[in-house]
C-alpha cells in the first residue's frame, strides 16, 4: 500500500497536467466576435433610440439626427451592403470596405448617389453636442474654422457659436498642437467635460505638423457588453455594433480600418487615452462572444 499511494498521486498529476494542456491547446482554437447591424429597421431604429436616451441622450439630438438615417437608407439602393438584422462577425473583419481605401473615382460617384450624408464626425457631434461642456468661453479661443461644420450649420441653424468653437477643438486640424498629449492638455485648459454614461471615441493621428482627427464614434456599457454607434465614412451605413470587452474595440479598429496608421496614432475614450482608460474600467463581461475558429 505504501508503493501505489504515491503511484496514484503521480497518476493523478499527470492526468491534470494533460486535461490543463489540453484547455490550452482548445482556447487557441478560439476566436473572438461581435455583433452588429446597420440600423436599417424601425425596430433597430427605436430600439437604439432607447438606449441612447437611457443614457443620457436628449430627445431633440435623436429626433435631428433619425432622419439622416431613415434618408440614407432610402437612398442607399443596393449601392453599399447593409446588414438587417444582428450578425456574427470576427474581430478585424468589416462588411464593408472604408472609403481611404478605395480608388478616388468610384468614392466620388458613390457620393452621386448620396444626398445630405453625414460623416462620422457630424453624427457623434450631433447627438453629444449639448452634453459636452466647457469651464472657459470657448468662442474666445483662437480656434480654426471647420468647412464641414459650416456644411452642418447651413442644415441646423440651431447651432450657436459655441457649438462651432466646440467642434473645432474637438475635431480641427490645429497647427499648434504636435501631439495627442498637446491636444489633451488644451481640452483640460478649457474645462471641457464629457458625459459619462455614453462616451465619446477619438481617433487622432500624430504627424510632424499637427494632430488630426481621422475617426470618431459613441460607445457606452448595456448588459454586460459594449454598444458602438458610428457612421462609418461618407457614403457607408450606419452601424451600431456589441463588442465583448472596451479592449475587443482596440483590437477591432487597429487590426483592420487603422492598421496602417496605429504606430503614429492615439484612441481616446473621452479625455483619456484608451489603454488609461482600461485601467479604470470595471465593466464584467456577461456576453463571452467567443465561437470556434475553424
Amino acid at each position: 500500500m505504501r508503493i501505489k499511494f504515491p503511484l496514484l498521486i503521480i497518476a493523478c498529476c499527470l492526468s491534470l497536467t494533460a486535461c490543463s494542456h489540453k484547455h490550452k491547446t482548445t482556447l487557441k482554437n478560439y476566436q473572438a466576435y461581435y455583433s452588429f447591424n446597420n440600423v436599417t429597421t424601425s425596430s433597430q431604429e427605436k430600439q437604439l433610440a432607447k438606449d441612447l436616451r437611457s443614457k443620457g441622450i436628449p430627445t431633440k439630438n435623436w429626433d435631428t439626427l433619425e432622419p439622416y438615417i431613415s434618408h440614407y437608407n432610402q437612398e442607399n439602393t443596393g449601392i453599399q451592403p447593409v446588414v438587417k438584422k444582428w450578425t456574427q462577425s470576427k474581430i478585424g473583419k468589416d462588411k464593408n470596405q472604408f472609403v481611404t481605401s478605395l480608388d478616388e473615382k468610384i468614392v466620388e460617384d458613390n457620393k452621386s448617389h448620396f444626398t445630405d450624408d453625414l460623416n462620422y464626425r457630424q453624427t457623434s457631434f450631433l447627438l453629444l453636442h449639448s452634453l459636452l461642456t466647457s469651464s472657459s468661453d470657448l468662442t474666445k479661443r483662437d480656434l480654426p474654422l471647420q468647412n464641414e461644420y459650416l456644411n452642418l450649420k447651413s442644415h441646423h441653424k440651431e447651432l450657436t457659436a459655441k457649438d462651432q468653437a466646440l467642434y473645432s477643438l474637438l475635431f480641427g486640424d490645429n497647427p499648434n498642437y504636435q501631439s495627442t498629449d498637446e491636444l489633451l492638455k488644451a481640452w483640460k485648459k478649457a474645462g471641457l467635460k464629457f458625459p459619462e454614461k455614453v462616451k465619446l471615441l477619438s481617433v487622432f493621428q500624430n504627424s510632424s505638423d499637427n494632430v488630426s482627427n481621422i475617426y470618431t464614434a459613441i460607445a457606452y456599457e448595456k448588459d454586460g457588453s459594449v454598444y458602438v454607434f458610428e457612421k462609418q465614412d461618407p457614403t457607408l451605413p450606419y452601424r451600431w455594433s456589441r463588442f465583448n470587452t472596451w479592449a475587443d474595440i482596440k483590437t477591432h479598429w487597429l487590426s483592420n480600418r487603422f492598421k496602417i496608421f496605429k504606430d503614429n496614432l492615439d484612441i481616446l475614450v473621452n479625455d483619456q487615452k484608451f489603454d488609461d482608460f482600461l485601467k479604470d474600467s470595471v465593466l464584467i463581461p456577461k456576453n463571452n462572444q467567443l465561437a470556434f475558429q475553424e
